[in-house]
This record gives structure tokens, C-alpha cells and sequence, in this order.
């Protein structure tokens, strides 16, 4: 593989199975990208035959929900464990089973006029949906994050 299609995988065998400690794994890497956010890296440019200051930032990570939530430390079982929805859902507990059911929960992300909303026979009966989903959240709205940007003060 050439060095320009690096990807960062990481396969931790181990008995015991520590997921909850996976973000001691990834602590050098967080020091990594927060030097190249901050400082940059002093870097020759062979076309312009110029040294620049290179910059980066980690964009984006795919992830499934236990991944998520060892890397993120958010709890992916129970009634808000969709990271989406957080404490916004209407999922219950079965009766018998006692585990989270988010059975009919996905109606509101439909738009208004769409006819699944008032089918009473198909999803739960003689329930009609009038709630909407609530806005995702970005860094400037969501509450929980602290905004450094000169746009959010």
C-alpha cells in the first residue's frame, strides 16, 4: 500500500477485553492531530519546490454502536442508546422481556404528510404520529459542547 492511502485501523487482541479502555489506545493519536490542528507540521511542497506549515483535522469517524460507544463513552444499550435521538426517543421496556424496544419510534423522522404517520392499522393500533423529530445537533446548538468559534459568543 502506498503511504498516501494510509488507513488507521487498529485490532486489540486481548483476552479480557477491555473495551472500556480503548481511549487509552487512542491517545496517541489525539496528541497527533491536535499538533497538526495547532502547531502543523513544517512540510516541503515538490511542486511549488516551497516549505509550507501543513494543518490537519480529523473530519469524521465510521463507526457501529459498540465502537461508538467505547470510543465515545456513550452508552449504546438501554432506552437512549441511539446517540441521535439521546433523551429525545419514546422507547420502552417490554413488559415480560424488560429490554429496550424502539418499535414505532421511527415514525417522526417522516415528513408531516406522509401517509405511514396516520396508518392506525399497520405500526401500533389506533396511534396516529403528531411529533416531529427535533433538529440534529451541531457543535454551535447542542449544549453539551463547547464552541471556540468566534460565531457562537
Amino acid at each position: 500500500m502506498s503511504s498516501e492511502y494510509i488507513f488507521i485501523t487498529m485490532v486489540i487482541l486481548d483476552p479480557s477485553n477491555q473495551k472500556r479502555l480503548i481511549d487509552v489506545y487512542l491517545v496517541p493519536l489525539i496528541k497527533e492531530l491536535l499538533q497538526l490542528w495547532y502547531v502543523g507540521v513544517r512540510m516541503y511542497g515538490n511542486t511549488t519546490d516551497e516549505a509550507f506549515i501543513m494543518r490537519a483535522a480529523l473530519m469524521w469517524t465510521v463507526n457501529d454502536l459498540p465502537a461508538y460507544g467505547m470510543a465515545f463513552r456513550w452508552s449504546t444499550i438501554g432506552i437512549i442508546g441511539y446517540p441521535v435521538c439521546m433523551d429525545g426517543t419514546r422507547a420502552f421496556h417490554l413488559q415480560h422481556g424488560k429490554k429496550a424496544c424502539y418499535f414505532d419510534c421511527h415514525k417522526k423522522f417522516l415528513p408531516k404528510n406522509h401517509p405511514y404517520r396516520r396508518n392506525k392499522k399497520t405500526f401500533t393500533k389506533n396511534h396516529v404520529e403528531y411529533t416531529v423529530a427535533r433538529p440534529r445537533l451541531i457543535g454551535e446548538r447542542d449544549p453539551r459542547l463547547g464552541c471556540r468559534h468566534q460565531s457562537c459568543s
